[in-house]
This record gives C-alpha cells, structure tokens and sequence, in this order.
C-alpha cells in the first residue's frame, strides 16, 4: 500500500509540474520542451530544452506527457503519468 502512496504522490507532483511547464510554454504541439525526471523519490523535475523522449535518461517530452481534451485544449494526462510511475514502482 505504502507503494501505491508513492506513486499517486509522484504522479499528482509530475501533474502539476506539467501543468505550470503548460502555462509557460505557449504552444506544447510543435515544442521541444520536455522534463527530466532527476528524482522520482522527491519528487524533483527539471525543464529541458531541445528534447527528445528517452525513458532510459529520464526525459519526456511536454507533448508526450499531455492528451487533447474535449475542448481542444492540450493537458497533462494522468495515465501516462502512472505508466511513467511503474518505471520508479512496482505497482
């Protein structure tokens, strides 16, 4: 159980953190803006520049980590989050 607390709590970080990187970074589509993940455990992200998805280094991009809602409006998408989280996690 203490696992899945875990992982919830590093999944509502992440959301947030793309959340606020969504506000910052006007258009996420065409974007190379990502985010390094340099401590699950804590909960501690990084911005990046000119990225490119690479699981094994810890680095998604903004796009990859978001989904188009029914409005259009791109947003940060929780299950991909969680699929992020099993890489820290065995849940």
């Amino acid at each position: 159980m203490e696992k899945i607390q875990e992982a919830e709590d590093f999944v509502e970080a992440l959301y947030a953190f793309v959340a606020s990187e969504l506000r910052r970074v006007s258009d996420v589509t065409y974007s190379r803006e990502g985010v390094k993940i340099t401590d699950a455990r804590n909960h501690l992200f990084c911005p990046v520049e000119n990225a490119v998805t690479d699981e094994a280094s810890d680095v998604y991009l903004l796009v990859d980590l978001c989904h188009t809602d029914e409005d259009m409006q791109t947003v940060p998408d929780k299950m991909r989050m969680w699929r992020v989280a099993r890489n820290y996690w065995t849940i």
